[in-house]
């Protein structure tokens, strides 16, 4: 009886030194997992914050675009002429390619017709 007392007694013993090493690596599991968690809900907030940064940047650089445009639509209200000008400009350059383009065409469908009456 003496025997068996002392080899549950040594049993408790191994039970509560393996109940406490295992106490204490989810203790230290817990709190590196707590100190990751509080990391990442920090660089959560700066991300958060950083967006909010750049929206309202955004929005101040969109502001600002819109008045410029607005600068630049009255003064081409102040001097129509100088519109029509610019307008007559880019319409006479964008004609003067077309017309381009068309005479290299027509040239290589006359071509193509010549060849075509000297093979048949």
């Amino acid at each position: 009886a003496v025997v068996s007392t002392q080899s549950t007694g040594e049993e408790n013993d191994v039970s509560r030194s393996l109940f406490k090493e295992r106490t204490s690596q989810m203790s230290k599991r817990l709190t590196t997992m707590n100190s990751r968690y509080e990391a990442l809900e920090s660089r959560r907030n700066l991300e958060i914050e950083g967006f909010k940064t750049d929206v309202q940047m955004m929005r101040k650089r969109v502001q600002e675009l819109e008045k410029q445009l607005i600068k630049v639509s009255l003064k081409e209200k102040e001097n129509p002429e100088m519109y029509v000008l610019k307008h007559v400009k880019s319409t006479a350059e964008r004609s003067k390619k077309l017309m381009g383009e068309v005479n290299k065409v027509k040239s290589r469908l006359y071509s193509v017709e010549n060849n075509m009456r000297r093979n048949f």
